[in-house]
């Protein structure tokens, strides 16, 4: 099953007016109302996501426990001292952070790309579409894990925990509004030449 939807136009009969009908500037009123509520669920559902990244972060630095353990083994095959283990613990949930950061900078730029309708939309449009599906698998298998922190407030956990679930839910929210009609006539409409003719 493909992620973007079918892009070859729809064949039609109806004679077409030079003038267009109120039923057409209310079909065109409600394409952009859904295609501006589809942006929005992505605005949202990357907000959350970065709320819980930092969320991430800031666990990861409360309880490093299994991150030290695994530098702690590398490091007594190599002989290195414990400060080397803890800059090296420091640099992996910095450096985690910061590409977590990178793939969610991106993700806003294709939403940016989305809303001007530049020439990227289809390739913005499925991968905004595959994040969507992936924080929603996501938030599923959110009720079958368990902390394994012990040095993490269970509050915390419990915060992170809603965040991922707006997550979730923003992400079906928008899911389900990418496969509707309206976005099928924006990808439609703003598909190269070549996609058209098929």
């Amino acid at each position: 099953m493909s992620m973007l939807p079918n892009l070859a136009p729809k064949k039609s009969s109806a004679p077409t007016s030079s003038q267009p009908s109120a039923g057409d500037v209310d079909k065109k009123d409600k394409k952009e109302d859904t295609v501006k509520l589809l942006l929005q669920m992505w605005a949202v559902m990357i907000g959350f996501e970065l709320i819980h990244q930092i969320l991430n972060v800031v666990m990861s630095f409360m309880d490093p426990t299994a991150l030290r353990t695994v530098a702690r083994e590398q490091a007594e095959a190599q002989g290195m001292s414990d400060e080397i283990v803890n800059a090296t613990v420091v640099a992996a949930i910095l450096f985690m952070g910061f590409i977590n950061l990178i793939i969610i900078a991106i993700l806003s730029w294709m939403v940016m790309i989305v809303k001007k309708r530049s020439k990227r939309l289809p390739t913005a449009f499925l991968l905004l579409t595959i994040f969507s599906f992936f924080f929603i698998l996501r938030v599923l298998m959110l009720f079958f894990a368990s902390p394994g922190a012990n040095d993490v407030p269970m509050a915390l956990f419990a915060i992170d925990g809603c965040v991922q679930i707006l997550v979730g839910v923003s992400a079906g929210v928008a899911y389900a509004l990418s496969r509707t009609d309206e976005p099928v006539q924006m990808l439609t409409e703003y598909a190269p030449a070549d996609i058209k003719r098929k």
